[in-house]
């Protein structure tokens, strides 16, 4: 089986679970990252599955992965499935693919799965290195029965009630444009700045110009905040977001390994507002148990 895996990723995020898609699934997997910077990207046509990654911004899909998606060609039938990543597990992000759904069901996709992966902060504030570590344990072992069922032609519901979903229109319309206007607010503290160019690099709707010395930020920014969290510096100001900005990685592969740092953290030792992740965890687990995937295989 060849799958494609179509993924928007600002700060690497949705990229580390596409990764783990690639890893896990028993098929010939490629990643195509959505990014103006990107160029062609591979003909679903060529595959027998296709996926759609992104992360979840104001309870929406980003711009780009709307766009995208109408970019991709009409097809008479291909499987497809749709997964996406926030740092909450709360049940208001449970539409948030509904735009991407119906654009792909009426270009003949036929979108039979859809799964949220709870990933750490990449803004509001930072996680504990307690939380990030189960965040990516759970991620480990949820990607590894996601791809089981998608081997496995498991078909769930996917299309959200009105009820549930009516404010989704308007979150896509007012967070795409409140970032374009908003992108331009972005600055450098020419102070702490090294000129490593990473901001720009990373930028993926090209939207970071160097000109006469300076960085500039368009108006063309999505707020993915790839720009920021990756700066070695921390020198990149956010506008009013300033209080929520987030700077670094959370190394977490090696806070699984570092047995100092506690695991579970929830529901049993959850404190704050960590007790909101506990519905979510315990619906994982039911999946996990369901699909026989030992989360301990994973620690």
């Amino acid at each position: 089986m060849k799958v494609i895996l179509y993924v928007f990723s600002g700060t690497g995020n949705t990229l580390k679970v596409a990764a783990l898609y690639k890893k896990y699934m028993n098929a010939d997997v490629t990643v195509y990252r959505i990014s103006e910077k990107s160029g062609k990207f591979p003909s679903p046509e060529e595959f027998d599955l296709v996926g759609v990654g992104y992360p979840i911004h104001a309870f929406s899909a980003p711009e780009p992965v709307i766009n995208f998606c109408k970019k991709l060609p009409a097809i008479a039938y291909r499987r497809a499935f749709v997964f996406k990543t926030s740092g909450e597990g709360l049940h208001l992000n449970d539409g948030s693919s509904q735009k991407c759904i119906k654009i792909l069901r009426k270009k003949g996709y036929d979108v039979t799965l859809e799964r949220h992966v709870v990933m750490p902060y990449n803004m509001i504030y930072r996680h504990s290195d307690a939380m990030a570590k189960q965040m990516w344990i759970y991620a480990k072992a949820f990607a590894k029965l996601n791809c089981l069922d998608l081997e496995n032609f498991k078909r769930e519901k996917v299309k959200q009630p009105f009820y549930k979903t009516f404010y989704i229109p308007a979150l896509n319309w007012v967070e795409s444009k409140f970032a374009h206007f908003h992108g331009p607010m972005f600055k450098v503290d020419t102070n702490k700045c090294i000129d490593c160019g990473k901001c720009a690099a990373v930028c993926p709707e090209n939207n970071i110009k160097k000109a006469d010395g300076k960085y500039k930020f368009g108006h063309k920014c999505v707020l993915c905040m790839g720009c920021s969290f990756g700066c070695p510096m921390d020198a990149i100001h956010v506008g009013i977001f300033k209080y929520w900005k987030v700077n670094g990685s959370y190394r977490l592969e090696e806070l699984v390994k570092d047995d100092s740092v506690l695991f579970p953290l929830v529901p049993d030792n959850a404190k704050g507002i960590y007790r909101l992740y506990k519905k979510y965890y315990r619906e994982v687990d039911e999946m996990l148990k369901e699909g026989d995937v030992d989360l301990n295989a994973y620690v």
